[in-house]
């Protein structure tokens, strides 16, 4: 499908601020893991049973997973982008993302 010119730079509007959204996603959910890993003898020390952290933990990614499948979409299609953060173009539609 031909897109307007309009049309084009909007999909590269959209698509920024989508990659924008799941850098600042990916971001604190790499630093809680690693949080978790380094102070897990001072979290086992609060008196919170385990099942407690973990349960919360994998809510917490799990949402994020959750929000990455509905965001990382092409703006153009709504397929989704795949794995990479810096797609050039739609790997579905073909559409320009950048």
């Amino acid at each position: 499908m031909q897109y307007t010119q309009e049309q084009q730079e909007e999909f590269k509007r959209q698509f920024s601020t989508r990659r924008r959204r799941q850098i600042f996603l990916a971001v604190p959910i790499v630093v809680l893991a690693v949080c978790v890993r380094i102070f897990s003898e001072q979290i086992q020390k609060t008196g919170i049973p385990d099942a407690v952290w973990i349960t919360v933990f994998l809510v917490l990614v799990l949402g994020a997973i959750l929000f990455s499948f509905r965001n990382w979409r092409c703006p153009a299609c709504d397929r989704y982008l795949g794995r990479s953060i810096g797609p050039s173009f739609c790997p579905k539609c073909g559409v320009a993302l950048q």
